[in-house]
C-alpha cells in the first residue's frame, strides 16, 4: 500500500511532537509538573492572542475560529501543488502569517482607543467640575455615550455591576498600559477628594497620554513599514515560485527530497529575515497591572 505524501508528512509531524514531549519528560520535567509548566509558558502567548482579538473587536472564540479557518485554507491551497513541504508550509503560513498581518490592524485600533482616553478624561473632569457629579456617577454618564473607539472597552461601566469591578473589566478589555494607568488612577481616586482627581487629570494624565500616544504613533509607523517590506518580499518569492513550479522538471525536483530540503532552507531564511526586520524597531513590551489587587485594596479603604 502506497502512503500519500501528505499523509506521510502529517505522520512525521505527529511522531516528532510525541518525541519532543517524551524527551521533555525524560530530561527532568515530571509528568505531574508538565501541565503547570506548560500553562505558565503559554500564558504570555495566550494573553497576546487575546489582546489581538480584543484589538480587532473580536471575541476569543471568533479569533480561534479565524485562525483555524486560515490554517485549513492555507493547507488546502498548498495541497493543490502536490508537494508535501508546500502543503505544510502553507498550513504554517495560514496559522502564523494571518495573525502576524492582523496584529498591525489590532495595534492601529488600540492606538486610536488610547488616543480617545484623553477625551474620556476631559469629559470626566467636566462632569465632576461643572455638573458637580461624583466620580461613580460621572463614569456611568460617560459610558452611556462613549466615543466609537471606546464603546467596547467601556461597555462594563454601562451595566449595573459595581464600579470597582467594572473598572477592572475595562482594563482587562483594553489590553493597554495607558488604559491600565487611567483605570488605576480612577480606582485610587475613589478613595480621595474629587478635586485631587481633577488636578491629576489636568496636570498628569492628559499630558502623559498625549506624549505617549505620539511616541507610539511613530513606533507604529516604523513597524508598519517593516511589515510592508516583509510582505513585499514574501509576495515576490511566492510569485517566482509559482512561475517556476509550473515547469514539469522543476515540479519533479521540488517534489523530491532534495527539492523539499531546498524549500525548507528558503523558508527558514525568509523567517529569519522577517525576524531580523522585526528587531530593528521592536515595540517596548508592557507589564500588565494587577487591577484586581488595586480594586480590592481601594475598596477596603472605602469600607
Amino acid at each position: 500500500m502506497i502512503v500519500p505524501p501528505l499523509v506521510f508528512a502529517a505522520e512525521v509531524v505527529l511522531v516528532l511532537a510525541v518525541a519532543a514531549a517524551a524527551a521533555a519528560v525524560y530530561l527532568g520535567l515530571p509528568a505531574a509538573d508538565l501541565g503547570p509548566r506548560l500553562g505558565r509558558a503559554l500564558r504570555p502567548y495566550l494573553r497576546r492572542q487575546r489582546d489581538i482579538a480584543h484589538g480587532l473587536g473580536m471575541s476569543s472564540r471568533s479569533w480561534v475560529a479565524l485562525r483555524v479557518g486560515a490554517a485549513l485554507a492555507g493547507f488546502g491551497i498548498g495541497a493543490l501543488s502536490g508537494i508535501p513541504t508546500v502543503a505544510v508550509g502553507s498550513l504554517a503560513l495560514g496559522l502564523v502569517g494571518v495573525p502576524w498581518l492582523l496584529a498591525g490592524r489590532a495595534a492601529q485600533r488600540r492606538l486610536r482607543m488610547e488616543r480617545a482616553l484623553a477625551g474620556l478624561l476631559v469629559e470626566l473632569r467636566n462632569l465632576m467640575q461643572q455638573s458637580n457629579l461624583a466620580l461613580d456617577r460621572a463614569l456611568r454618564e460617560a459610558a452611556r455615550n462613549p466615543a466609537p473607539e471606546l464603546s467596547q472597552v467601556l461597555a462594563p461601566l454601562a451595566g449595573d455591576d459595581p464600579i470597582g469591578e467594572s473598572l477592572a473589566a475595562v482594563g482587562s478589555r483594553a489590553g493597554s498600559p495607558l488604559a491600565d494607568l487611567v483605570v488605576t488612577a480612577l480606582l485610587i481616586a475613589r478613595t480621595h477628594s474629587p478635586v485631587a482627581l481633577i488636578r491629576v487629570i489636568e496636570e498628569v494624565l492628559i499630558p502623559v497620554l498625549g506624549v505617549t500616544v505620539e511616541v507610539q504613533e511613530e513606533n507604529h509607523a516604523t513597524v508598519a513599514q517593516q511589515r510592508a517590506a516583509a510582505v513585499a518580499i514574501g509576495i515576490i518569492m511566492l510569485v517566482l515560485f509559482a512561475a517556476v513550479v509550473r515547469v514539469p522538471s522543476m515540479h519533479a525536483f521540488y517534489d523530491s527530497p532534495p527539492g523539499q530540503l531546498v524549500l525548507l532552507l528558503v523558508a527558514t531564511m525568509y523567517a529569519g529575515l522577517v525576524w531580523l526586520i522585526g528587531r530593528i524597531a521592536r515595540p517596548v513590551p508592557w507589564v500588565e497591572w494587577d487591577l484586581e489587587a488595586v480594586r480590592r485594596e481601594t475598596e477596603a479603604l472605602l469600607v
